[in-house]
């Protein structure tokens, strides 16, 4: 009897079975290409103002204002590169799908066969974000560079882009080579460069000498000066990269398998819009480690003593805080950086979105009463003033946020008067409404099916979403439209006042009714 040996699968094999039933319908893809050409068409319009700074010259924009854009651009472009390492080093950077993680991942195949395509997706996209960013900062120091023949050569372009590439692709493979073992590091490091990006940014800023100076090195830069930027950038790449590949054979599977886990539950929240789910996920990591203490209730009337939970979580992460408060200089930064009719709505937006994030924290807890109302109705609650003392912390975190972004605008120089962070703090409670009706949707079902449209796939979580940004915009709606058109006037703060009572008072109203 003779013996019959079968070779291993490898993995491609098994990827293109997977492949074979995993296909996408044509819907699938005609949503995911309209969605991509409506982004690139606002992207493109949104950029056309700083990307024209490449044709600009010192001679003619050489002012204190241009000075500052230039630095501040500079400055937004190097803290926009660590927030995404640093979302990189959050999502892995090595990670696989769930299903791989516990299938693929622990079988006997080719480790480094089956993180190749991992590795090879993380460092496409850290190149291709690293030269978007390099023509960026090659744009906001555009007007201050001074080649010989009087415009910038293509030559420069495509060294500012090599050199971005190879600098995001070296510090991908960095942070491959420390997730093992030293991810803490990498992530602090990252958080460093953000910071010295952001304060680069504050000082030039308030600083005409920081301004001058920055934009006087711009200016000694030199075609040798971008060779030697994009060869050292392909040196470390291909350095850091070789390491990387080295050690894929031997990556730990607990640590891979544990950061796909949470990279999987992270990236399924942030594409269901599921913020508490976010919130949920970091604070089980928190407590997964560490022991729960066990402390009496306060002496608190039963609604605050609810509430009190949110404010205890608060409390106990000040990085939350410290991050919250470092954001609010964003607002200042964008709209110093953008000029032209884009620069209010740009500058509205980041303080709609900053505000409904600002108060997100306060709203962990919230989802306990709609999935568990039996402590609620041990402690005879009633709905409504459970409901209003869990609004208290989400009102004044966005009220902080954004009277502190508003004032900082007004010292920027952005903004002028000093009624701006009254109409924050009078906005604040217009945009908590929307942040507390994020916090108690209901959970996702992601078998709920959707309706088909003309733009794709239509899911009920993705309409009570919209309606939750629709509130906020109609919560600050007075705020956000003097933001957009920079003028602020008495009426505009009294507006405000109403639009907020009448926004939050009618959705906690709402909310008390439908819980009942």
């Amino acid at each position: 009897m003779t013996a019959v040996s079968v070779a291993a699968p490898s993995v491609r094999t098994v990827r293109a079975f997977i492949g074979k039933r995993r296909r996408r319908s044509w819907l699938d893809w005609y949503f995911a290409g309209f969605a991509l050409v409506i982004a690139s068409l606002y992207l493109a319009d949104l950029l056309a103002s700083p990307f024209s700074r490449l044709s600009g010259q010192a001679g003619h924009t050489a002012t204190q204002a241009a000075a500052t854009q230039a630095v501040t651009g500079a400055g937004l472009v190097i803290g926009a590169a660590a927030g995404l390492l640093l979302l990189a080093q959050a999502l892995g950077p090595l990670a696989l799908s769930p299903a791989d993680a516990s299938w693929l991942l622990l079988s006997p195949l080719d480790r480094r066969a089956v993180l190749r395509r991992s590795a090879a997706t993380a460092a496409g996209l850290a190149a291709l974000a690293g030269a978007f960013l390099g023509v960026l900062a090659l744009a906001m120091a555009g007007p201050y560079l001074r080649p010989a023949g009087g415009s910038l050569p293509a030559s420069w372009l495509v060294l500012s882009a090599v050199a971005g590439a190879g600098f995001c692709v070296a510090a991908v493979a960095a942070e491959a080579l420390a997730q093992p073992e030293h991810s803490a590091l990498a992530r602090g490091c990252c958080a460093a460069v953000a910071l010295i990006g952001l304060g680069g940014a504050i000082a030039g800023q308030y600083s005409a000498s920081v301004s001058h100076a920055i934009t006087s090195g711009f200016g000694s830069l030199s075609t040798s000066a971008f060779d030697a930027a994009a060869l050292v950038a392909l040196v470390l790449a291909v350095a850091a990269g070789t390491l990387a590949w080295r050690l894929l054979p031997r990556f730990p599977a607990g640590v891979l398998r544990t950061d796909s886990a949470n990279a999987g539950r992270a990236l399924t929240a942030a594409a269901f819009l599921n913020l508490p789910l976010l919130a949920w996920i970091a604070e089980d990591a928190h407590w997964r480690s560490r022991l729960l203490p066990s402390r009496p209730w306060p002496k608190l009337p039963p609604p605050l003593v609810l509430a009190w939970a949110d404010w205890r979580r608060l409390g106990r992460r000040p990085g939350t805080l410290a991050v919250l408060v470092v954001s609010t200089v964003v607002p200042m930064l964008a709209g110093t950086a953008i000029t032209g009719h884009e620069r209010g709505l740009v500058i509205a937006a980041a303080l709609l979105i900053g505000g409904i994030a600002a108060g997100t924290p306060g709203t962990t807890a919230m989802e306990r009463d709609l999935n568990d109302p039996a402590l609620r109705r041990m402690l005879g609650v009633d709905v409504a003033p459970a409901l209003a003392a869990r609004a208290v912390l989400p009102v004044l975190l966005s009220m902080a946020w954004l009277g502190l972004a508003l004032a900082l605008l007004v010292t920027g120089g952005v903004l002028s008067g000093w009624l701006w962070p009254l109409v924050g703090l009078a906005a604040g409670p217009g945009l908590a409404a929307a942040v507390l009706r994020m916090g108690r949707t209901a959970p996702i079902d992601p078998a709920e099916p959707g309706r088909d449209t003309p733009m794709g796939t239509i899911y009920p979580w993705q309409l009570t979403r919209l309606l939750s940004l629709i509130l906020g915009v109609v919560g600050g709606y007075p705020a956000l439209l003097a933001v957009k058109h920079d003028q602020v006037l008495g009426k505009t703060l009294a507006e405000q006042i109403i639009f907020s009572a009448v926004i939050l008072g009618g959705y906690l109203m709402y909310a008390a009714r439908q819980a009942q």
